[in-house]
């Protein structure tokens, strides 16, 4: 984000593949397996679009364990 954007809690699911490489569908994979919880992750806006929360998403990576091992 570029220091002349505001920052949003919320952002459109394109923009969120946009900047992280996610897909729709493993969005949409997560919140269906509970991974990802409405109102917290992520959010169905009044307009219908689904809305994720950066931060969150950022804490959800990070408190993940790694599935990478050391060679």
């Amino acid at each position: 984000m570029s220091a002349n954007e505001a920052h949003y809690r919320w952002v459109k699911l394109s923009k969120h593949c946009d900047a992280t490489g996610d897909t729709p569908d493993a969005v949409h994979a997560r919140r269906r397996k509970r991974v990802w919880m409405d109102g917290v992750q992520c959010r169905l806006g009044p307009d219908g679009n689904l809305y994720i929360n950066p931060e969150e998403y950022n804490r959800w990576v990070e408190n993940q364990p790694s599935t990478v091992r050391a060679a």
